[in-house]
């Protein structure tokens, strides 16, 4: 390395350190001018394209540095951690494989590619391996607070409270201000009117202006005060919270309305035969609004000896978006339902089945838990026909008020109708009269099962669930509460107990901001 090219080298890292990029561009550029081998030049220009959100271009980046300085371990976890945020699991899997293989190195490595390779896991599912680099990247360094957030919520996963519960404190000890990592420590419970954090918390509300921090500030509290059963003051904290969130986008509930109405124009109109799509009776999917039971379905399913819960997979929607080849910013709308008459349906559903490779085909069936999937009911079974789909039903008030409670993932556009009650209520009567359409065209294939009477008769429902499936009855389908795997779903505490109706009725929690709610209901639901 000459000289020159070192000084470039050092002058591009301390700008990508100090997020100037166009300033690190310019000096990687000019080393690729002078040493087009130059591995670390690429890969740093891979880190300005990943800071940009331009997934796939830091692919290919990291992996023409892969080329010029083959089994770099950062360069491998790197390219794990990038394949499994564009949703590439299988491609993620092979790269973590190969950088975990070297474990000798591994235990010098720096404590970012250890972190890297953890939020790889992370990203697939794999929530036991993602636990085991976290620890290592910890103890190589503990003084990085993200690492032990990161910690914290594969802890959380796998069913590791209190060790979730202390790699939080960790992280807001070091950074108090690390305002997520609050919102993380009151969802694992164990809160009680002599424990809790109510007084530090409405500091951080008071004090932050960033409506994320707000919110996940304003979830915590939250929280915090239903445990006190002060309902107003939770729902405050909620409410001005969401609405100071709600600012920033540019949502309109027109939007899912034209969503919907052109999924039933779509499938009202067309007769296509399910007999076209990928042969195959391997997938269950669990779908529904969200909050209404999806978890505790998915861990009866999964309990069964031949099925393996894959989590909540995005990967038929994003795959969907690619085949349609449409270039709007939401992933499914109006313009990619009427583009789908352009997708070849069996290439999709063979598609879709070798992308869920990394945690699947080591039973006859696997369940995908991601709930808006009933969304594309109609495609999926246009791509699967042999596919079972399970679709949640729940007393339209709690689905509500547990979708407006609800942290979703932060900018997740899909979740957008969920900052306000009144639009979380048109939503709710949307996902209602897509399923009622489903459930009449596919009756073979859709079922809908209801969540009170589930927790209210477990046994004589879980029954006739595993019979809609294709599977044998097996008595260990309701022992949930055994179910080891990883929950990374805001489930994850109530699924490790046994089945329950404590959550029937909690909407009468917050009855006193539901008149209009109720009013809507009445006049839209029949009697």
């Amino acid at each position: 390395m000459s000289s020159e090219i070192k000084v470039l080298h050092q002058q591009a890292l301390k700008a990508l350190n100090q997020r100037l990029y166009q300033q690190a561009h310019q000096n990687l550029i000019s080393i690729l001018q002078q040493d087009k081998y130059f591995a670390d030049a690429y890969f740093l220009l891979a880190m300005i394209a990943s800071a940009h959100q331009n997934l796939k271009k830091a692919i290919e980046l990291i992996k023409q540095a892969n080329a010029y300085d083959p089994n770099n371990l950062e360069y491998l976890s790197q390219l794990a951690k990038h394949y499994a945020l564009d949703n590439n699991h299988v491609q993620a899997l092979h790269f973590a494989e190969l950088a975990a293989k070297n474990e000798n190195k591994l235990h010098a490595t720096s404590s970012l590619t250890l972190d890297t390779l953890g939020v790889a896991y992370s990203q697939m599912g794999l929530h036991e391996k993602a636990v085991s680099f976290f620890e290592k990247a910890v103890a190589v360094n503990d003084k990085n607070p993200n690492y032990f957030f990161n910690l914290g919520a594969s802890l959380k996963f796998t069913g590791d409270f209190d060790g979730a519960k202390k790699a939080y404190e960790k992280t807001i000890s070091m950074a108090p201000n690390y305002y997520k990592a609050h919102a993380a420590l009151t969802s694992l419970g164990g809160l009680s009117v002599d424990s809790n954090h109510i007084s530090q918390l409405e500091q951080h509300f008071a004090q932050t202006q960033q409506a994320d921090d707000k919110l996940y500030i304003g979830h915590a509290l939250a929280r915090e005060y239903e445990v006190l059963k002060d309902f107003d003051k939770a729902f405050y904290y909620l409410d001005t919270a969401k609405k100071r969130k709600l600012l920033q986008f540019e949502y309109s509930i027109d939007d899912d309305k034209a969503l919907f109405k052109s999924l039933e124009s779509h499938f009202k109109s067309d007769n296509s035969s399910l007999d076209q799509g990928f042969d195959t009776d391997e997938p269950i999917f669990v779908v529904g609004m969200p909050r209404t039971g999806t978890t505790l379905v998915e861990r009866i399913i999964s309990q069964h000896s031949e099925v393996t819960g894959a989590g909540e997979l995005q990967h038929f929607g994003l795959l969907f978006k690619l085949m349609a080849r449409t270039t709007s910013n939401r992933v499914i709308d109006a313009d990619t339902v009427a583009a789908s008459k352009n997708i070849n349906f069996e290439a999709l559903g063979k598609a879709y089945i070798e992308s869920t490779r990394a945690i699947t085909g080591e039973t006859a069936k696997f369940v995908d838990k991601m709930p808006l999937n009933v969304l594309y009911v109609g495609f999926i079974l246009q791509a699967l026909p042999k596919a079972k789909i399970v679709c949640l039903d729940r007393n339209p008030l709690d689905t509500i008020v547990s979708n407006f409670r609800q942290l979703f993932a932060v900018n997740q556009s899909y979740y957008s109708y969920s900052y306000d009650l009144e639009t979380t209520t048109e939503f709710y009567l949307l996902f209602k009269q897509l399923a009622t359409l489903w459930l009449k065209l596919y009756p073979d294939n859709f079922y809908l099962i209801n969540y009170e009477k589930l927790v209210n008769d477990p046994v004589n429902e879980a029954q006739q669930l595993i019979e809609f499936c294709n599977l044998p009855w097996q008595e260990q389908c309701v022992n949930i509460h055994q179910n080891s795997a990883p929950v990374a779903t805001a489930s994850a505490l109530q699924v490790r107990s046994p089945i329950n109706n404590r959550s029937v009725g909690n909407w009468k929690k917050y009855d006193a901001y539901l008149d209009s709610v109720k009013e809507v209901l009445a006049s839209r639901i029949p009697s």
